[in-house]
């Protein structure tokens, strides 16, 4: 090999080893999830756990942010039943469950839900992010089914660091949403917005469970009545499968058939236009207040033969 060929040789090989040692690309240290927070000049993200929205209502608002310092890839808003159709009776096709899955993104369709790519922080608080399941800004093919809905957000990084609901870092929110026609629940001996009690005695409660005048209103299928520690359960009476959950409440009684809830049985209701609470809780089935507390939830969820739940908790007050 002459000398020209040689020195060549060896330039190339020492440019080759010079390129092995030059460093790799760092990788992204970024191992954290976005944070998901209120909207900017909100006091709490809306919707609010536990929030119910009346006969009257058509909509809920969407306010949050989210924050991450390597960049926002997408969020996710996912609205959907806590009911799933594993249903002991036929469901009226007419109604629709409120079902909604909006993705917000740079590249999202909808220009409501698009924010500029690489955004550290989104800010989502404007009426087009709004969700409707009345009036002309509905997306539904029918009258919502009445009920418990989750509302579920997510976040994500443009590393793929996702915010999750097993530690906290994703939003989730139980909300009720009330209509007309489904059925309809009255407490009438109420004082101060509390039912009066004694401990030791039975509790005395005047009201009705009935179904309404609207022309969608149907038959009362069944009534679940429940006593429990205050504030123990406001937001679920399952375990997230439709099972019913066997807990310690200090009452617990069903009746009727549950469209919705596994093991949702019991004894055949007295009427299906309109139950009187004050003959239903009496006897074997009437309610003994416990000693050594204060306040508890009396907790009546009650459906109908279309699947509408209304779900209403009234504070006990012990003397």
């Amino acid at each position: 090999m002459n000398l020209h060929k040689r020195t060549n040789l060896i330039f190339s090989l020492a440019f080759i080893f010079l390129l092995s040692c030059e460093p790799a690309e760092d990788l992204p240290n970024d191992l954290s999830a976005p944070v998901i927070e209120h909207a900017e000049g909100r006091d709490h993200i809306e919707p609010e756990n536990g929030a119910v929205y009346g006969e009257n209502s058509d909509h809920m608002h969407v306010r949050f942010s989210a924050e991450d310092p390597s960049g926002i890839g997408q969020v996710r808003v996912n609205v959907h039943a806590n009911f799933d159709g594993h249903s002991h009776a036929r469901i009226n096709n007419t109604f629709s469950r409120l079902d909604i899955n909006n993705v917000f993104s740079p590249t999202a369709e909808n220009p409501d839900f698009r924010f500029p790519e690489g955004s550290t922080r989104i800010n989502i608080d404007a009426s087009g992010t709004d969700i409707y399941w009345a009036g002309s800004n509905s997306t539904l093919n029918g009258p919502v089914i009445a009920g418990s809905y989750d509302v579920g957000i997510e976040a994500t990084d443009i590393f793929g660091n996702q915010t999750g609901y097993a530690d906290g870092s994703s939003y989730i929110a139980t909300i009720q949403i009330r209509t007309p026609y489904a059925p309809a629940i009255t407490i009438s001996n109420l004082h101060d917005g509390e039912l009066e009690a004694e401990a030791g005695m039975p509790l005395d409660v005047q009201g009705t469970v009935s179904r309404t005048d609207h022309e969608l209103s149907s038959p009362i299928t069944f009534l679940w009545i429940r006593v429990a520690e205050e504030g123990e359960d406001h937001g679920h009476e399952d375990d997230g499968h439709n099972h019913r959950i066997a807990d310690e409440d200090i009452y617990d009684q069903m009746w009727g058939s549950s469209a919705w809830i596994d093991e949702g049985t019991g004894p055949d209701l007295p009427h299906s236009e309109m139950l009187d609470l004050s003959k239903i809780l009496t006897g074997d089935n009437a309610i003994h207040i416990p000693s050594g507390e204060d306040h508890l939830d009396l907790i009546i969820r009650a459906e109908d033969s279309n699947g509408n739940t209304t779900k209403q908790v009234y504070t006990i007050h012990i003397e």
